[in-house]
């Protein structure tokens, strides 16, 4: 350690050495918006799913005679006004009980990318997911295992270590999409929508029900079965509701995703310019400019 701290390193005189921190600082702050947003949007889309069914909030209010906060008239009149006994318990009049495999169905298909060595593939792995939730773009001679095919508005679940949720909302995959086999890539059946997908998935109730289906007896070979996901019971709603859900959190997590684009090519632009600004490369004005052009 001694050794190491006795290395000669030059650096720039401080007072560019704060302009430098400025410059960086307030990509780093931009970034940190994002992510702060992208965390507002996720609880409020989350929020909503959750008011909507899992505690009937509207049905509620209208039994009791009241209103339906948070909702236009028009989107009010979508729900019923009262309750009906099923295998669940009190359900809002209309709905009906049914199972996860109700709403997605599970994508099959799987690739060796190995076959196509040159072929650039959109990877969505277990690491890309904890790294940014964002897909790695490779060719097919740098993935050395087979892989499962991502049809466009497919959900992510993965199957691996539940106790650590990895839900994967995958806005808008390529014609070459792929994921790790420790995923199950759900596709919305024709009443739902990804958006349900994702939230149904996402919400604490369903994965306290996806974690009583774990095999395996340590933490790193602990996984659940996707036929046993998709027969988790669920109360399904109306089409109508279905749809008036997906309207309003399609933009939300639209945004969720292209945020955490800008956070990336951000934080590429701030790791870029930091060896350059030190070695003196490139000059502060120019540093500035590039700043407001990534910053616009």
């Amino acid at each position: 350690m001694s050794t190491i701290r006795a290395l000669p390193v030059a650096l720039p005189r401080l007072s560019v050495q704060v302009q430098v921190s400025e410059v960086l600082g307030a990509l780093d702050d931009r970034i940190e918006l994002l992510r702060k947003t992208n965390a507002t949007l996720e609880s409020i889309a989350q929020a909503q799913f959750k008011s909507w069914f899992i505690d009937f909030d509207p049905v509620r209010a209208k039994a009791e005679g009241r209103e339906p906060e948070g909702m236009d008239a028009a989107t009010a009149a979508l729900f019923p006004a009262e309750f009906e006994a099923s295998a669940l318990g009190l359900i809002p009049k209309g709905w009906r009980v049914g199972c996860f495999g109700d709403l997605a169905a599970l994508a099959k298909g799987s690739v060796n990318p190995l076959d196509f060595p040159t072929l650039t593939f959109e990877h969505y792995s277990l690491p890309a997911f904890d790294a940014s939730q964002l897909p790695v773009f490779e060719p097919g001679e740098a993935i050395k295992s087979h892989k499962t095919r991502v049809p466009r508005g497919a959900v992510l679940q993965s199957k691996l270590n539940p106790h650590i949720p990895r839900v994967w909302f995958v806005a808008a995959s390529g014609e070459h999409a792929v994921c790790s086999t420790e995923f199950l890539p759900w596709v919305a059946r024709d009443a739902s929508s990804p958006e349900l997908v994702y939230c149904t998935l996402r919400s604490a109730a369903f994965e306290a029900q996806v974690k009583t289906l774990v095999t395996g007896t340590s933490n790193s070979h602990q996984r659940v079965k996707p036929d046993q996901v998709g027969a988790l019971s669920l109360i399904i709603a109306s089409n109508d509701v279905q749809k008036a859900f997906a309207d309003l959190a399609r933009p939300m997590l639209a945004k969720v995703a292209a945020n955490r684009l800008h956070a990336r090519n951000l934080a590429e632009v701030r790791d870029s310019l930091l060896p350059r600004l030190i070695s003196g490369k490139l000059r502060l004005p120019e540093a500035q400019e590039q700043l407001e052009e990534a910053l616009a």
